[in-house]
């Protein structure tokens, strides 16, 4: 570097800039879901971490209704619990639906969680950026804040009396603009754990449907201050249900069903990654090993081995890694689920396995995993 470029470095940092260089590293550990291939889909793997929740992040969670948005957020809290005994959590309950025993099932701790019930957005935005920011500057350990949900909250506009005459919550971009530019510096600059949630409508139009089934409300303003926004949509399909026993009118009773996250804009790693899990009512993210077996199988991790005679593939075989090639894919499933150590390389090889795949195509939107294509294909046959 040469002196005169040094002098001019000295006077565009003499007041508050800093070189990127020199910022300190103030990030805290991700918080990991319970869902491995959601964990892999948010692409925040280090080498002091394997990923998951990012503190300091705006986690944007849009979706239809029932699909398991604010469950993903719960789950999120009790894990930032359980590494944190000390961490304090603020609920803004818009939607006045807080789910206070399903948090105390899943093994959170209710005595650490502040339910502020009310879609008064000066009671939530001037709430974070005033009373809530001088007790974090105090020292108060509040770990993260969820708003549930932003669709939720009655935005003013020009009321000019009270009646149903005002705009309701849906018209909240011109609001949302500034209020979220008080909301943004007190996250990133503590910390925070963040979950914004959002309800959404369906796309009527089933060609646009294909490609994004949900029309989220208020504009662009969530999109531009999220550092990730995740579709999450449950799967309603016959294999995407859990059920056992039977109900009063001989059905079975459902227990749980699988839910799918698609990363729609991702700040801190590869964006468009997905991932897929099963959710049981009862005891939360089950079944992790067929899900990293399922997610091996889609980036080509778990595979059939070449026949080094014809050249093709040997459909009667499984290989996994360096392991020995397995006859069966039930048995080569029943290997992978039954070790914690094969699920660790396998789930190290699909971050490796997707990072080739991208670098050897020019369109990286054609790699999609299994079960994407299943849902294009559904939603095709529906049509039909």
């Amino acid at each position: 570097m040469s002196v005169d470029t040094k002098g001019w470095l000295k006077k565009l940092t003499k007041d508050f800039g800093m070189l990127a260089s020199e910022i300190p590293n103030m990030e805290k550990p991700c918080i990991p879901s319970w869902s491995p291939s959601l964990n892999w889909a948010l692409d925040t793997a280090s080498a002091n971490s394997d990923g998951g929740w990012k503190p300091g992040k705006i986690s944007i969670l849009y979706g239809a209704e029932n699909a398991g948005k604010s469950m993903l957020a719960a789950m999120a809290i009790i894990e930032q619990q359980r590494r944190d005994p000390d961490a304090i959590a603020v609920w803004f309950d818009a939607e006045f639906s807080f789910a206070s025993k399903l948090f105390s099932k899943l093994g959170g701790d209710l005595s650490r969680v502040i339910v502020r019930k009310s879609n008064d957005p000066v009671k939530i935005f001037d709430y974070i950026g005033g009373e809530l920011l001088e007790m974090l500057q105090d020292g108060a350990p509040i770990k993260a804040i969820v708003i549930d949900s932003i669709k939720s909250i009655r935005y003013p506009k020009d009321i000019k009396k009270v009646s149903t005459d005002q705009t309701m919550g849906g018209n909240g971009a011109p609001y949302l603009t500034s209020a979220l530019k008080m909301v943004i510096p007190v996250v990133a600059e503590h910390n925070l754990l963040t979950f914004f949630v959002q309800q959404c409508s369906q796309q009527l139009d089933p060609m646009k449907a294909l490609r994004n089934p949900y029309v989220v409300p208020d504009g662009n303003a969530l999109k531009h201050a999220a550092d990730f926004m995740l579709e999450i949509t449950k799967v309603e399909t016959k294999a995407g249900v859990i059920e056992s026993g039977e109900t009063i009118s001989g059905a079975a009773a459902q227990l749980g069903h699988k839910i799918r996250v698609k990363v729609r804009k991702n700040r801190c790693g590869a964006p468009a990654r997905m991932a897929q899990f099963t959710f049981h009512y009862d005891k939360g993210i089950v079944d992790t090993g067929l899900e990293i077996y399922d997610l091996g199988k889609a980036l080509g991790v778990i595979t059939h081995p070449i026949n080094p005679d014809t050249g093709k593939p040997n459909v009667m075989m499984w290989t996994v890694g360096d392991h020995a090639p397995i006859r069966g894919e039930p048995a080569c499933k029943a290997f992978v689920v039954g070790s914690k150590e094969v699920q660790d390389e396998v789930m190290a090889a699909c971050t490796k396995a997707h990072a080739q795949k991208l670098a050897a195509t020019d369109d990286p939107e054609t790699i999609e995993i299994d079960y994407e294509a299943e849902e294009i294909e559904t939603r095709a046959m529906l049509e039909v």
